[in-house]
């Protein structure tokens, strides 16, 4: 499994090098806060409390473009703390589709497949073969994760050399495995405050 979540993550890698499809490339940032919910909870259906905080940077490249439609790929490394439970690092790629609307707001959907190491915020003891209780590693564990975002964003000076995306994007991802016994694939909600800036591709030989 581990294999197939390298090759993935490569993918976009490998093909950012080589695609000349677009003038910009995209940075993008995000803030977030992360809840072990079913989408729905929670005021409004997306904002949950406690905050549980975490952030993510990247970058990605486009399949196709056109004045109103694109279709894109990303890739992230994000971070996340769950007091009590976990601190986790991922690294994931998405599929996307953004649709933009002449007055500057878009709308866009992703789905997304990656690699999560899950590190126990808590000490964990587990049973040796005596019998007897000892305290066990906690440089954590490899798991998958792999969901679905939709976001709503505004482009500032869209027309400039270096345009900029604000947007607010609810992601519904899932956790696996997580404690196989009872859990073994955890539901989680995101919601991120993002912003995308567009830098220009280098033009030298």
């Amino acid at each position: 499994m581990k294999k197939l979540f390298i090759l993935l993550w490569l993918f976009p890698v490998v093909a950012l090098a080589s695609t000349n499809d677009s003038l910009y490339r995209p940075i993008h940032i995000s803030v977030f806060s992360n809840a072990t919910l079913l989408p729905g909870s929670g005021f409004a259906g997306i904002v949950n409390t406690p905050i549980h905080p975490g952030f993510t940077i990247g970058s990605g490249f486009n399949y196709r473009q056109t004045e109103h439609n694109s279709l894109f790929q990303t890739f992230k490394l994000g971070y996340f703390y769950h007091r009590l439970a976990q601190h986790a690092l991922q690294l994931y790629s998405e599929a996307g589709y953004q649709h933009q609307f002449n007055c500057g707001f878009s709308f866009r959907t992703l789905l997304g497949l990656g690699y999560l190491h899950s590190i126990p915020d808590m000490e964990v003891f587990e049973l040796n073969s005596d019998g007897e209780y000892e305290r066990a590693g906690r440089l954590g564990r490899p798991q998958g994760m792999g969901g679905l975002t939709i976001g709503i964003g505004y482009n500032i000076n869209k027309k400039s050399n270096h345009p900029m995306r604000i947007g607010l994007d609810y992601q519904v991802w899932f956790q696996f495995p997580f404690v196989q016994e009872y859990v073994p694939v955890l539901p989680n909600t995101t919601l991120h405050l993002s912003f995308t800036y567009h830098i220009p591709k280098s033009t030298s030989k």
